[in-house]
């Protein structure tokens, strides 16, 4: 049955991957002789997830995990919903500059209905800080990524 959180999600992953920056390559220098064209690659109509996408911080020391992000998450959000059944390998991790912290967001279902926990974690992986945590339709992702990116976030919900 995880095709179904899957199909939900599929939206939403492509929402959030049209949003992310893209890092600006920068040229070096080189003695060595021109690099040869490399081929095209082909593209399919339909892009297909990955299971984890993660977006990577500015480097600063020691850094989080997927799998570090997916489980403080999972562990803030627990209480929420109990009983609800989290989809880890389908987590994905955004980092967002502004409030320098990580957008998680872990498909999850619960007595049939989908959903999505999404949390803010900053700090590092020693002093983790989970400045916002709670759970969506998979629909309202986009807003609440937006209320983190303006500081409009509530914390939990």
């Amino acid at each position: 049955m995880r095709l179904r959180p899957a199909l939900v999600l599929l939206p939403v992953l492509v929402l959030l991957a049209g949003c992310a920056p893209t890092p600006a390559s920068t040229p070096t220098p080189s003695t060595t002789a021109p690099p040869s064209p490399s081929p095209t690659p082909t593209r399919s109509a339909t892009p297909a997830p990955t299971p984890t996408e993660t977006s990577e911080p500015p480097q600063s020391g020691a850094e989080f995990t997927s799998a570090q992000l997916v489980e403080l998450c999972t562990a803030n959000t627990k209480a929420l919903a109990p009983d609800a059944t989290y989809f880890p390998d389908m987590a994905t991790a955004e980092w967002l500059d502004q409030p320098s912290l990580w957008f998680v967001v872990i498909p999850k279902t619960l007595n049939g209905q989908d959903s999505v926990a999404v949390c803010g974690i900053g700090g590092s992986p020693d002093a983790p800080d989970v400045s916002m945590h709670g759970e969506s339709l998979p629909d309202g992702v986009a807003e609440i990524r937006q209320e983190l990116l303006t500081g409009t976030s509530e914390g939990d919900s």
